[in-house]
């Protein structure tokens, strides 16, 4: 082979190496996110996440950050660098006269003449430091007992005199059985004493407690159960000293002890203790 040959070979070598790296191009991605979808005001912000070029991460690149507010106006504006993990990170907080509502977090990156870009977004609410509370007073009740319940209102920990507190009862179908509006005491608790009517289904009532307060809302829900509860433990047809010495032998047993006996949990608070002993004493003939 001449040396012109290998000439024109080198050369047409080059030129196809050359239509190769043109049209060849680097598989750049960004990616970000937020530590947690939904942000309080005055509240530390997390964002992070990598660079990597052709599944590769990538170290010393160049971010380029940009937080916007519900109004698309830019808020935060950040030039940060990949770690040697191809990683970076971010941590803000935002004044607190920032605006409410839904922030996008917007990233770039310029490598190697490629860019490539990725956006996120978190929710930015006002914190509340207003609390509700509901209690029910045991978690198993029978239709003609009187059912307790009870709770309190807290600013900042702090109990709220004569805040108003909406209850509302709903039997196992989701029907209202029961709505009042209560009054806090000087200790911000409330409390409240009602019975079903006759004939009302057993199953699981739901408990919804709501109060508004300063331009802040709080809520709070708890359930209880209604069953056909029977002191003839036995099921000999008549209550009696039998039961008194099941329920006795049960006594302090909780589910999972060698003791448990559940047909002996009368209130139905996996605890036998002197309620249930009570229980079927209302209802013991000799």
């Amino acid at each position: 082979m001449t040396t012109k040959m290998r000439m024109s070979i080198f050369v047409a070598f080059l030129i196809i190496l050359a239509f190769i790296y043109e049209g060849w191009s680097l598989a750049l991605q960004v990616t970000v996110y937020t530590a947690k979808p939904n942000y309080t005001i005055e509240e530390n912000i997390y964002v992070h996440g990598e660079v990597k070029a052709d599944g590769v991460l990538v170290e010393n690149a160049t971010v380029a950050l940009e937080v916007r507010d519900p109004t698309a106006s830019p808020v935060i504006i950040r030039t940060l660098s990949t770690n040697a993990s191809g990683k970076y990170d971010l941590s803000f907080k935002l004044p607190s006269q920032a605006l409410q509502g839904t922030y996008a977090v917007n990233v770039s990156c310029s490598y190697l003449g490629e860019r490539a870009t990725s956006t996120t977004s978190f929710n930015l609410e006002k914190a509340s430091f207003f609390v509700v509370t509901v209690t029910i007073g045991r978690s198993a009740y029978r239709v003609e007992e009187p059912i307790e319940i009870y709770g309190n209102a807290t600013l900042a920990g702090i109990p709220i005199v004569k805040a108003l507190v909406a209850i509302e009862v709903q039997d196992p179908t989701s029907t209202p059985v029961l709505i009042r509006v209560l009054e806090t005491d000087t200790s911000g608790l409330y409390r409240l004493t009602f019975q079903l009517p006759t004939g009302s289904p057993t199953g699981t009532y739901s408990v919804y407690a709501s109060a508004s307060y300063e331009d802040q809302k709080a809520s709070a829900n708890s359930t209880f159960q209604v069953k056909q509860i029977s002191a003839d433990i036995n099921g000999d047809g008549v209550v009696n000293i039998v039961d008194l010495y099941l329920v006795a032998r049960a006594w302090h047993s909780t589910p999972g002890h060698p003791r448990w006996d559940p047909k002996c949990d009368l209130d139905g608070n996996e605890l036998i203790n002197i309620i249930d002993i009570m229980l079927v004493a209302r209802e013991y003939r000799p």
